[in-house]
Order: structure tokens, then sequence, then C-alpha cells
């Protein structure tokens, strides 16, 4: 798939499932954010153990973004694997797919909020308060790294994320919010040595 610099790709002739597919920023604040003051509202645990459990679902946010990035999001190139992301690598600079639509992503939500339920019983507030916020983290480096010049002393994250949509490197660089899983899998790609 040839990388374009401009544009954007079709996903569906209808053009209400085509506005589906889009979203920005402030639908996305409105959106995410009233999910975690709905956790933050529900959640009935002390202080303490609240943020403990937050802390928790953050750091389980990045290894799922990882995984998802790496097994579903690169899964052999489809129709599908089209649709969910290969549009983002073939346009990726089009500021309207970089961050997941509601619908789906509400979705996802949901069915992590069923899965975390089922480990965590009435402390799951808390866990998807600290997974949803990192989530939303995740998605605000990934659409500050491809719509901004990188930051000075966060340069890493450009350098790490403009890699994996290099074809010379596209099986490694999987994590966008962390490198950390990278290292851990084995996905970190190797330093080229001098001389």
């Amino acid at each position: 798939m040839k990388v374009q610099k401009e544009g954007q790709g079709k996903l569906f002739n209808q053009g209400w499932l085509e506005f589906l597919t889009k979203t920005n920023p402030v639908v996305h604040i409105i959106t995410y954010g009233s999910v975690i003051v709905f956790c933050l509202f529900y959640n009935q645990l002390p202080l303490t153990e609240s943020v403990l459990y937050s802390i928790a679902g953050a750091f389980m946010w990045t290894l799922i973004e990882y995984l998802i990035h790496r097994f579903l999001f690169h899964i052999k190139e489809s129709k599908f694997q089209y649709l969910i992301h290969g549009v983002h690598h073939e346009f990726p600079r089009d500021k309207e797919r970089l961050m997941m639509p509601p619908l789906p992503g509400l979705m996802l939500v949901l069915f992590f909020f069923g899965c975390w339920y089922l480990l965590f019983a009435d402390k799951v507030y808390a866990f998807m308060s600290g997974f949803v916020f990192c989530y939303v983290v995740y998605t605000f480096i990934h659409y500050i790294i491809h719509a901004w010049k990188p930051i000075k002393g966060f340069k890493f994250l450009w350098t790490h994320h403009h890699k994996h949509h290099n074809p010379a490197f596209e099986d490694t660089c999987y994590g966008v919010s962390t490198p950390l899983w990278d290292y851990v899998f084995g996905t970190m790609p190797k330093e080229k040595k001098a001389g």
C-alpha cells in the first residue's frame, strides 16, 4: 500500500457510515471523559484503593494497546484490516482518523468493562477510570505525533512511532504511549551500529 502524504481514504459509499468512521479531539474528550466521570461516580472504594486500581488500569491499558496494535490492527491485509487500521497507514496525516470514532470505541469500552468486571467486580469502576484515562492519553499522543511537529524533550515518541510507519520497520514499534512492551516482547528495532 502506497503512503499518501495528503488526503483521506474512503471506507464506505454511504455518507452516514463514512461519517461514523471519523472523529475529532473535542468529541473524543466528551465521549471518554464522560466514561471516566461515570466510573469515578460509581466507584465506592476508599481513596488509596481507588488510586491503586486506577494505576493498575492505566498500566493494563499500555499492554492492551500493544496487543491490539500488534495482533488485531496488523493482521494479514484484508478489507477488515484496512477498515480498522490500514487506512491510517495509507493516510497517516488524516486528522479525522487519528482517534477511534465514538461508536466502535464505546463498544470496546463496554467489552473491556465486562471483562474486568468478571475479574474485579465492584472494583471495576476504579480500574476502568485508569484504563480509559490512559486510553485517552494514548490517543492524544497518537494524534499529536501525526498532526504536530516534534515537541522538545519528547522527540523519542515521534521517532519510535514513525519507525512503525516505515515499511523497513513495519513489524516493530507497536507501542505508542510507551515503548515498554516493544522491549518486553522483542519488537524494538535493532539500532544500527556506526562504522
